[in-house]
């Protein structure tokens, strides 16, 4: 059971939430600081995903004994892509505010179809999600022509969850 007595002042996470709010701030001091960092994070992202897809398709070819040519050609162009990023990063923050907007889009799609599950059951929620749904879309149309806000948006949203995070671990500390 717990015991009051127990309970320690936590160095690790004072010190790991006291980082996390300066990376916070830091990256709503800089936005394109961190847009650049964001996008090599995603250059690299693909590169590992590339290998892991040619390791994945090595393993389809001998465990299942078939030949995966689209799984090879989709790992070759991540690594290309990923390469392209690193080199450009540019295109590569370019390429994350238009995928972010897409994402936003498709998402508030798939809220759009869940309210129709929930009108059975509330249909004053099932309005709520269409309403919210029909903005998001909206929003995600708007973020998809305008790729600098949309990139501004990302920032704002890693920022502001590096500031939570740093608090939590400061709270979490004492």
């Amino acid at each position: 059971m717990f015991n009051e007595h127990q309970k320690r002042f936590d160095w690790f996470s004072l010190i790991l939430g006291i980082l996390f709010v300066i990376a916070g701030f830091a990256s709503f001091m800089h936005p394109d600081k961190t847009l650049h960092f964001l996008s090599i994070l995603v250059g690299i992202a693909f590169i590992f995903r590339g290998i892991y897809e040619l390791w994945f398709r090595k393993f389809i070819d001998v465990t299942l004994n078939e030949h995966s040519g689209w799984i090879a050609f989709a790992a070759i162009l991540d690594i290309i892509l990923g390469v392209i990023v690193l080199v450009y990063p540019n295109w590569g923050i370019l390429y994350l505010a238009i995928l972010f907007a897409i994402w936003f889009i498709i998402d508030a799609i798939i809220q759009i179809k869940a309210a129709g599950l929930f009108k059975e059951f509330h249909r004053g929620y099932a309005t709520l999600l269409i309403i919210l749904g029909s903005v998001s879309v909206a929003l995600g149309v708007i973020l998809l022509f305008s790729p600098m806000l949309s990139a501004l948006t990302i920032v704002w949203l890693v920022s502001t969850m590096l500031l939570f995070f740093g608090i939590m671990h400061i709270i979490q500390a004492f």
